[in-house]
């Protein structure tokens, strides 16, 4: 009976049940008509009415879905014939026995009228019930295919494959003749079927769905783009949107259609449609379920595309790495041996000749410059690498390793200022971390009022744990305003003599550790940097424990 509509059937039951009132009315308003016969034909007129007014609401869809209206039809007959047909038999029962009074005619119609209208109810309460039953089917449907869904979504790691594992988990659900999912392609504003499910291979590559004005734009596929939000057609063929396709959905038995959008954010991916063979499928709770699933997806979509991104980014990473150690071997051989050969070779000629010479000092400034800038660049290509293997270290030893080797010749004065403990890092790169700090407090610090370098002890450079790290700051004369937002930068240096390269290294080594480093004005006026975000011993232990369980 799924071409019966409540439209049909209400109709019916309403013309029936005007046509009943009428009859009831003309005999009311008979003259003979005594009070108590009045009144006897008054009650069947008041259930005639009751039977045009539920005929007119079901015609108009207020009181059932229209899965059901042929079983209204057939309990409504029902009633009517069997109380009928009691009143045929009691008639002949009378008339037998010789004491009919009244018109045969008026009692089986008023029989006939309570026997619609108790049809009725009784066809009301069971489709009442099995309304009720079919919405805990299509919600436990609903529920696996979202489920079985949302393993595909989980499991796989191509979108192809995503998309079309969802077609074939659609397509198996009951209500669902077939389903595709086209991608949209804003360049020239068209939704290219991509993968589907229970539909022709010829019958798909054929759709041409655009998001236009045309007849091919204003679809529900079209409007799906548009609007961003789940379009439903419950009748296709009454839909003018939809002429252009009425052919083929009538060849294949589609009486409805869904068009889901696939986005996420700002970014519509494409659509999901989704054909039925009855009128009934997309109900409200249907579109929302189906809404979330589009979301779910075009979340997947992105992420996959995320992941994708992250993938090639990784690889030009690795290639960059491959180009740097590349670059950092030409640096070490083929640049640091001949500058060796100059450098003895000068220094031989200052031996033989004996003499002060101010352009063979220049030279060897010059070339000293270059044996700095190789030193910094092969650290920097190698210090900015994530640490991955850490051991707990005593600070205080580093901090005295560091010192001997960048600082202890110099006018300069280390100050530890209380306990520094241990903490969880790569011993070689904190210590690189540490000379270059000190270097340039030394280098920067130990200056006369002139400008040039003083011999005087004039500089103190003091290291001191802090609650989420440890600090290195000193006494000279900082680093200007100007120059904070920059100072890490490579290349950066108010010495003529400098590289530039020696804060970007400490930035490089600390980034490399997951470290935060700051700068501000240290107490005496000079120059502080803090240590953030720096694991304890404590902390390193509990970590490496979570990671092994």
């Amino acid at each position: 009976m799924r071409d019966i509509s409540n439209r049909l059937v209400g109709g019916i039951l309403a013309t029936a049940g005007a046509l009943l009132s009428l009859f009831h009315a003309q005999t009311l308003l008979e003259p003979s008509s005594a009070v108590a016969g009045a009144l006897v034909a008054g009650i069947p007129l008041v259930l005639s009415l009751a039977v045009t007014a539920i005929g007119y609401s079901l015609a108009r869809e207020r009181l059932l879905s229209s899965q059901y209206p042929g079983r209204m039809l057939a309990w409504t007959g029902s009633g009517v014939l069997a109380l009928s047909a009691l009143s045929v038999w009691a008639l002949a029962a009378t008339a037998v026995v010789g004491t009919v009074t009244i018109d045969p005619v008026t009692v089986v119609l008023n029989v006939a009228t309570f026997g619609a209208l108790v049809g009725l109810l009784v066809g009301l309460y069971d489709v009442r019930g099995l309304e009720r039953q079919r919405s805990i089917e299509r919600l436990n449907r609903i529920n696996d295919t979202i489920r079985i869904v949302t393993q595909e979504v989980a499991n796989n790691t191509e979108r192809a494959a995503l998309e079309q594992g969802v077609c074939d988990r659609l397509d198996e659900s009951e209500p669902y003749e077939g389903v595709w999912i086209g991608r949209y392609d804003a360049d020239d504003d068209r939704v290219r079927p991509q993968v589907w499910a229970g539909l022709d291979d010829d019958y798909v590559t054929s759709l041409k769905i655009t998001v236009d004005d045309s007849p091919t734009g204003t679809g529900a596929g079209g409007r799906v783009i548009k609007t961003r939000e789940i379009q439903c057609v419950p009748d296709v063929f009454a839909d003018p949107t939809m002429e252009l396709w009425w052919e083929e959905f009538e060849r294949r038995g589609v009486r409805s259609i869904a068009g889901v959008p696939i986005a996420h954010g700002e970014t519509v991916y494409g659509l999901i449609s989704i054909y039925a063979d009855r009128q009934t499928v997309f109900d409200e709770h249907e579109q929302s379920v189906l809404s979330e699933l589009g979301e779910t997806i075009g979340h997947a979509i992105a992420s996959l595309e995320a992941r994708e991104r992250l993938a090639e980014h990784e690889a030009e990473l690795a290639r960059q790495n491959e180009r740097l150690d590349a670059f950092a071997g030409i640096v070490s051989h083929d640049l640091r041996n001949p500058l060796n050969v100059a450098l003895g070779n000068l220094e031989l000629v200052r031996e033989q000749r004996d003499v002060d010479d101010d352009p063979l000092d220049d030279a060897a400034a010059a070339l000293e410059r270059m044996e700095g800038l190789i030193r910094d660049l092969l650290t920097l290509s190698r210090q900015g690498e994530t640490v991955d293997d850490l051991e707990v270290v005593p600070l205080e030893a580093v901090v005295d390793a560091a010192w001997s080797t960048t600082a202890a010749s110099a006018s300069a004065t280390l100050r530890v200022d209380g306990e520094l403990g241990a903490i969880a890092c790569d011993r070689d790169r904190l210590q690189r971390l540490l000379e270059n700090l000190f270097r340039n407090s030394v280098e920067h610090g130990s200056r006369a009022d002139d400008g040039e370098k003083d011999t005087g002890p004039n500089v103190t450079v003091t290291v001191r744990r802090t609650d989420a790290g440890f600090a290195v700051f000193d006494d000279g004369p900082g680093i200007s305003s100007d120059l904070e937002q920059t100072v890490f930068e490579a290349g950066v240096t108010t010495d003529d003599e400098g590289t530039g390269f020696g804060l970007n290294i400490v930035q490089s080594i600390a980034d490399a550790h997951g470290w935060d480093v700051s700068l501000r004005e240290a107490p005496d006026g000079g120059a502080q940097f803090e240590f953030a975000d720096v694991e304890t011993p404590d902390s390193y232990t509990r970590g490496v424990g979570t990671d092994t369980q």
